[in-house]
């Protein structure tokens, strides 16, 4: 079984030593050069891997579904495509091209939470479980036949770092599952319930802003769903960009009587994080990024 990778993120670059050491025959990858990645704040270099390997790597220039990209693909006469961490929808014509189909993934339970940035809209909405699915594409977002789907529970402790590593973790045990069942042409195929189907909408950046009015829990999602590997939830100080990595919730939600009531004033700067009110008590920040030659002190306002 002919194998085209396609990726270039640091999922995908686990899913392609995956296929690999299962035992695939991957006959080249696709993927992209540094200078069209920025939007990927977690692109990985695949061509490493794929030369250590001995496997052709063509870091591609325009989007997929170019003329020249989809000959491309036609000479290489794969069987199956992997499109495996690629923020592109496969054209018509590519799709077509394999006799095994594309097969993408999605970090949701689908048909719930298509669309984009499913991870971060988990930990955004506090949803408590969420999953990984391999589906094979067609010509709409994330509505493919589903070919493998696992489920897992979402802790208060887990941000979009440890999600990230468990999707990792997951598509490594999918592969070596599905991958046998390709090759031998019996892989499960299940259409997609349709009329059960959700969407996440495109975040932009005032969605990663913290709204310190609201509830101490929604800033704590915030905070936990946009941190590394992703751009990081945002605030201002002194009406600059000041990023929060990492927080912590109270033992006590609510504070006593006589307490600042103003969302955002800073209540304690200590060694151990500052305490920054909320709209029905408080949270701790423990990691955050000033902006340079700024710095934080008891009274200040964060958010204005």
């Amino acid at each position: 079984m002919r194998i085209l990778f396609v990726g270039a993120i640091k999922f995908s670059l686990s899913c392609l030593n995956a296929v690999i050491n299962a035992g695939g025959d991957v006959i080249a990858v696709l993927t992209l050069p540094e200078n069209r990645a920025g939007f990927h704040s977690d692109y990985a270099e695949l061509a490493p891997t794929a030369s250590e390997h001995g496997i052709p790597c063509f870091h591609l220039q325009k989007p997929i579904n170019y003329p020249e990209n989809a000959a491309l693909i036609h000479s290489l006469r794969p069987d199956v495509v992997f499109v495996f961490g690629w923020s592109e929808l496969v054209s018509k014509e590519i799709l077509k091209i394999p006799p095994l189909g594309c097969i993408g993934t999605h970090p949701a339970l689908l048909p719930k939470n298509r669309g984009r940035h499913p991870l971060i809209w988990a930990l955004v909405e506090g949803l408590e479980q969420s999953g990984l699915t391999f589906l094979y594409l067609d010509e709409g977002p994330d509505s493919g036949d589903i070919l493998w789907q696992s489920s897992f529970d979402i802790t208060l402790e887990d941000d979009a770092a440890s999600l990230y590593e468990k999707m990792k973790c997951m598509a490594v045990s999918a592969i070596g599952e599905f991958l046998p069942l390709l090759e031998k042409g019996i892989a499960p195929r299940k259409s997609q319930d349709h009329a059960q189907a959700t969407y996440w909408r495109k975040r932009t950046e005032s969605d990663g802003e913290i709204h310190w009015d609201k509830p101490t829990m929604a800033a704590y999602n915030l905070i936990r769903a946009l941190t590394r590997p992703y751009v990081g939830a945002h605030t201002s100080i002194s009406g600059r960009k000041m990023f929060i990595w990492r927080s912590r919730l109270p033992e006590q939600t609510m504070l006593s009587k006589g307490q600042s009531l103003l969302p955002g004033e800073i209540l304690r700067c200590g060694s151990d994080g500052i305490d920054v009110r909320t709209g029905d008590g408080y949270l701790t920040l423990l990691e955050y990024e000033l902006p340079q030659d700024a710095s934080l002190r008891e009274g200040a306002v964060l958010g204005n």
